[in-house]
């Protein structure tokens, strides 16, 4: 393997079930970096479960706890992979954030395939897919998409397809 230049943090961007967090542990095994998940990064930082967040703050109070352990979470010294919340990017101006401080992937699924892993996995832990049909499920993935592609779209690189494997991270990584 070619070597390269690990960045000190490499954030993985997507829709909820692209992937994020299997390639994000997946890759930092390989690289042997520190891996965060940040959704569950922010449960830890505030001692209770996004749904539970989201009850009590709704999504404006979670989304600042979000902007806040995005940061806390990028300061610490080390290279790190760092799988973000689907909805991360699109505010506090967070892609910037992100630009600014790593290297972003955009890991690019079809809304089918994604719709179908929610389905087997649940959607309990998601507050704003869950309860839903599958109809329901994808209509909301396709709006949620709408909504968030050109946040995704602003970092550097774009990984589309079915199965997107870490060795794909890897070759765009050392290609830059």
């Amino acid at each position: 393997m070619k070597a390269f230049t690990i960045p000190d943090n490499i954030y993985l961007l997507g829709m909820p079930g692209s992937g994020k967090s299997t390639l994000g542990m997946e890759l930092s095994e390989h690289l042997k970096i520190e891996f965060y998940d940040l959704d569950q990064y922010i449960e830890n930082h505030a001692g209770k479960g996004i749904t539970q967040i989201f009850i009590e703050d709704g999504e404006d109070g979670f989304r600042v706890i979000e902007n806040h352990c995005l940061q806390r979470v990028s300061e610490q010294p080390y290279p790190k992979v760092i799988a973000t919340g689907g909805g991360t990017p699109c505010f506090h101006h967070n892609i910037d954030y992100i630009n600014n401080n790593g290297v972003g992937i955009f890991l690019d699924v079809p809304l089918k395939i994604i719709a179908d892993r929610l389905i087997q996995q649940g959607t309990d832990r998601r507050p704003l897919l869950r309860d839903k049909t599958p109809k329901e499920l994808l209509a909301q993935l396709q709006d949620h998409f709408f909504q968030r592609k050109d946040y995704y779209l602003k970092v550097l690189i774009h990984l589309e397809g079915p199965s997107i494997s870490m060795n794909d991270i890897i070759e765009e990584l050392k290609a830059i």
